[in-house]
């Protein structure tokens, strides 16, 4: 056989196609793709004349002379390779009718190949120790090698049974990668893709075994039963054992098909250090850091010394590592011994490299009288004695560069091992590992060593908390195991509730001449004024991290000097920097940052500090609210304060809300400083900060600390009188628990709000209170009450001139006008809201889509509503708006419901249900409702049933009478409403005020 041109590659998963070097090749008519697809599939080896006859033509529709038509579609085949190949690659083999021809290309060159051979690969991987992923991984990449139907546009005999045969083998592999999904459980719409595989697939047990494992994780253990009950419909007869077992499982809540617990995020990898007396005993973990150091120390490469300098923050085990490393490497691996020396870099005097090389030399030989009294000669004599040897180096708690430069040899044999708090980066050609605190296994077996087995699985949970508490650091570790090892029987529950309290955090983490905060004091009495005292002022506040700008604003810096102080604390290891421009302190380093800061620093100084972030904040808060609603801040503003800042600005709106998004501890943290009777911080601004939280982010947790935050803030301002921070508070609380679903409380805060809202300054807040009171009565169907408060609304927002605003506005009551049976007024409002909420992209103008569609489909148009919805969904998903994301999706699966798509109705219901499940109970009932429906269409009655009654319980816990009846009489009948009827949709639309 020829050898096969490499550059050749062609397509049968879908149409037929072909590229030489990424070229489209022409391959003529589709005649000549039938005789091609026959000679591809046959891989080389030789097809015969008759059989090509057979495989391009039925019996009866087979031209005069079919072998005369074979001959001219090989002929074009040939003239069409012989552009991009001069190897002949289309052959005949011998003549007459025995005769016959091949196509000698390689059998990887066709995508048919990689993708029936996947199965047995991902079988292979999993056989041999693989994983799940990788398996996942091969399944994933021979299935996204499937561009459409098969050989499409291709109809002879041949062609339909290669693409039978790939059909089945896309369905064998589909079963196989939703399998691996449902191990791994890293896939949260796995539901929804089960479910649109088996109506594809309808008597597929092994996608319904994954359809009902995936809605049984999701806490839908009825649909999941009903899917079984539908399957023995569908087959008519009973399942297959596994499903029945799974059947089973399900039905008594088997614990072990839940996923595992995750256990959080892993802190990162340490990376080692060194110091070398005696051996270590109970050496614990930092596998791969010891790998990695042993590796660079004894390197192949002799053009240069090797130097690998170590830094890590105090106790992290820095030396303990280099002491275990330098008596693992051994004397073979440096014959002619080691130095050491403990150069006393947190020390406020370190050692001279002078006095250091005076030490070495000795130890080399070198007599007393020897020992030259110049630097220089110093070094000189001392790099002459290792210019023959091979020896390591330990050279622990290094201050500076400057400290080594002269203690590194100049033999290339030999090597040094440098450890440090500082990152030592001017040390030339050094390669520089840090030493992070360690993995939570392995900080949780060095207490086990430690303390012993019996005492840890004694208090399994206890010792976890434990290891947590000591921040994963080994010298803290170490310490409690002393102070527990001194009082035998002391449970860990004691020790964990002692260490509970940062206050006296430190004070417990001591055990004789061993104390946490003293290795720390050692770090911060090197520091300079400045540096101490953002060390201590990036403490203050309970967060994970501070974004750069942030930390500038709490210093009163500008972001070039705020950077460069931070980030010679990171080079101290005081602080840390896992993300650009992001700085965050170890819990431990952070409450030893607190206690100095408490003595050193006046609350006045810190209230200074945090004002002036507050105020940033602020002023960025702002900017991201217009910028994500495409309005002018003052318009969006609904109390009298103004900030100092400028803030930072935004060119988009994802931007905006990614700002939002990542500043949100920060936030709330400055909100709940400033509830404090002590902080001096502006309650004003408090409540300002709130209201821009609640209009720019969503989802139930954030709704349910938001709602919280408000009524912190409304006591408070209560308490001091300041009514105007308690009436927004009122609005903030009261819109919050709308969007949760928390109705009766919502209504009431929105009437206090309305109460304290007596001047004309309050004019916006009014509105804007009035906007939420319009949604409220659409929920529980008052229309006419709903219609005169987005009136109102609508009213004062345009006596102030606040066009996005009364945009928002105008949908809102377009709806209302439309349950009224106001039709063309509510078009016409609709129309002109998404008109004022036009222009760039923003979540205004989703919002003004949105309520556009609602309408639409409300007066008939449900072609335009589906374009309308369907071009507002892509805007609220990048700028994560999720309850209207959720929404849209709802409205979107109504309107396929409608024109009779079920199929695809129920699809998108399933894509968005566990969506709606973080962000209202309302959502997750109307999706529901929107999918029971139209199961109910697909043959599919149990887990209709299911879906009605899941949503059916959602509606009667939100008291939405409407929805409660009308889900009672579907399940009563059992099919749908009167086809002229609309679905109430009333209670599940989210909204937003201004």
């Amino acid at each position: 056989m020829n050898t096969p041109a490499p550059d050749l590659a062609f397509a049968l998963l879908g149409p037929m196609r072909a590229w030489c070097d990424g070229l489209p090749v022409d391959l003529g008519q589709p005649r000549s793709h039938e005789v091609l697809a026959v000679l591809l599939a046959a891989a080389g080896r030789t097809v015969s004349m008759p059989l090509l006859v057979d495989a391009v033509w039925d019996e009866g529709d087979r031209p005069s002379r079919p072998e005369h038509s074979v001959r001219t579609h090989v002929w074009r085949l040939r003239r069409a390779l012989a552009r991009h190949t001069a190897e002949p690659l289309l052959v005949t083999v011998g003549d007459g009718g025995s005769g016959g021809y091949a196509l000698r290309v390689p059998a990887r060159a066709v995508d048919t190949w990689a993708f029936e051979r996947a199965a047995a690969r991902a079988e292979e991987i999993r056989a041999s120790g693989g994983t799940a992923g990788q398996a996942r991984e091969v399944l994933t990449g021979a299935l996204e090698l499937w561009t459409g139907e098969p050989l499409a546009g291709l109809h002879g005999p041949h062609a339909r049974t290669l693409r039978a045969r790939l059909q089945r083998t896309r369905q064998s592999l589909l079963e196989a990668r939703l399998a691996l999904d449902a191990e791994l459980g890293d896939r949260p719409h796995l539901a929804a893709e089960a479910g649109a595989l088996v109506m594809e697939f309808p008597a597929s047990e092994r996608l319904r075994a994954v359809q009902m494992l995936a809605l049984y994780r999701a806490g839908r253990q009825a649909e999941a039963l009903g899917v079984h009950e539908d399957t023995r419909r569908h087959l008519g007869t009973a399942p297959g054992p596994e499903l029945a077992a799974l059947h089973q499982r399900i039905l008594r809540c088997d614990p072990a098909l839940r996923l595992p617990e995750d256990s959080g995020p892993r802190p990162r990898t340490p990376g080692p250090g060194g110091a070398f007396p005696s051996p270590v005993t109970g050496f614990t973990g930092r596998e791969e850091q010891l790998r990695e150091l042993t590796g660079l120390l004894t390197g192949t490469d002799a053009s240069a010394v090797v130097v690998s300098a170590v830094n890590g923050m105090a106790g992290v085990g820095k030396t303990t590592l280099a002491v275990h490393t330098a008596h693992e490497l051994g004397d073979e691996a440096f014959p002619d011994g080691r130095l050491y020396v403990d150069l006393r870099g947190a020390d406020a005097e370190p050692l001279h490299p002078h006095h250091v090389l005076e030490g070495f030399l000795r130890g080399l030989g070198v007599a007393d009288e020897d020992v030259p009294d110049d630097a220089d000669e110093r070094v000189a004599l001392y790099r002459t004695l290792l210019a023959d040897r091979r020896m390591l180096l330990l050279l622990d708690n290094a201050a500076s560069c400057e400290q080594l430069r002269p203690l590194i040899p100049g033999a290339a044999d030999c090597a040094v091992l440098v450890t440090s708090r500082a990152w030592l980066t001017g040390l030339a050609g050094a390669h520089h590992l840090r030493l992070d605190v360690m993995p939570p296994g392995d900080a949780l077996h060095l207490l086990r060593r430690a303390i012993g087995d019996r005492a840890v699985d004694a208090e399994p949970e206890a010792a976890v908390a434990l290891v947590a508490a000591c921040g994963h650091l080994p010298l803290a570790l170490r310490i409690v195991a002393s102070r527990l090892a001194a009082e035998p029987g002391r449970p860990l529950a004691d020790m964990v509730r002692r260490l509970a309290d940062e206050r006296r955090r430190l004070d417990e983490l001591r055990s004789g001449d061993a104390a946490v905060d003293a290795a720390f004091e050692l770090s911060y009495s090197t520091l300079t004024p400045e540096q101490a005292r953002a060390f201590r002022l990036l403490a203050v506040l309970d967060v994970p991290d501070l974004a750069l700008p942030s930390a500038a604003a709490l210093l009163g810096l500008g972001t070039d000097e705020a950077e460069e102080l931070l980030e010679s604390l990171v080079e101290l290891n005081l602080l840390e920097s896992h993300r650009l421009d992001r700085y965050q302190f170890h819990d431990l380093v952070r409450a030893f940052a607190r206690s100095r800061g408490a003595r050193e620093d006046s609350p006045g100084t810190t209230s200074r500090a945090l004002a002036g972030l507050l105020d940033f904040c602020l002023a960025t808060a702002r900017n991201a609210d217009a910028v994500a609603h495409s309005a002018e801040p003052d318009e969006r503003t609904l109390i009298d304060v103004v900030p100092a800042s400028p803030g930072l600005a935004f060119a988009t709106a994802r931007e905006a809300t990614d700002w939002m998004r990542e500043e949100t501890a920060l936030q709330r943290a400055l909100i709940a400083r400033a509830c404090a009777a002590d902080d001096g911080l502006p309650l004003s601004q408090a409540a300002d900060l709130l209201d821009r939280l609640n209009t720019v982010l969503s989802g139930i947790t954030h709704l349910t600390a938001v709602s919280e935050q408000a009524r912190q803030v409304a006591e408070v301002a209560a308490r001091r009188g300041d009514r105007p921070s308690e009436a927004l508070a009122r609005y903030v609380r009261g819109n919050a628990l709308w969007h949760a679903n928390a109705f009766p409380e919502a209504e009431t805060e929105l009437h206090r709000c309305l109460e304290l809202c007596g001047h004309d300054a309050d004019l916006r807040l009014c509105a804007a209170a009035h906007l939420t009171l319009c949604a409220h009565a659409r929920v529980r169907g008052r229309f006419d009450d709903a219609v005169a408060h987005g009136e109102a609304s609508v009213r004062f927002f345009r006596s102030l001139d606040a066009a996005t605003a009364e945009g928002t506005a105008l949908g809102e009551l377009a709806f209302n006008y439309a349950r009224q049976g106001r039709l063309p007024e509510a078009r016409a409002a609709a129309e002109r809201g998404a008109e004022l909420l036009g222009g760039r992209e923003s979540v205004s103008k989703a919002i003004g889509l949105y309520y556009l569609a609602r309408v639409l489909r409300l007066c008939g148009d449900r072609d335009e509503a589906l374009r309308r919805a369907g071009a507002a969904l892509p805007l609220f998903r990048t700028l994560n708006v999720s309850s209207f994301e959720a929404a849209s999706g709802n409205l979107i699966a109504e309107l396929h419901a409608e024109e009779e798509r079920y199929a695809l109705a129920a699809q998108t219901a399933e894509t968005f249900l566990p969506l709606a499940r973080k962000v209202s109970a309302m959502l997750e009932g109307g999706l529901l409702r929107t999918l029971g429906r139209s199961l109910v269409h697909l043959g599919q009655q149990a887990r209709a049933g299911a879906c009605l009654r899941a949503a059916l319980e959602l509606f009667e816990g939100l008291g939405a009478e409407q929805d409660v009846a009308e889900l009672r009489r579907l399940l009563d009948e059992n099919r749908l409403p009167n086809e002229d009827r609309l679905p109430d949709e009333h209670a599940t639309a989210p909204f937003i005020a201004r």
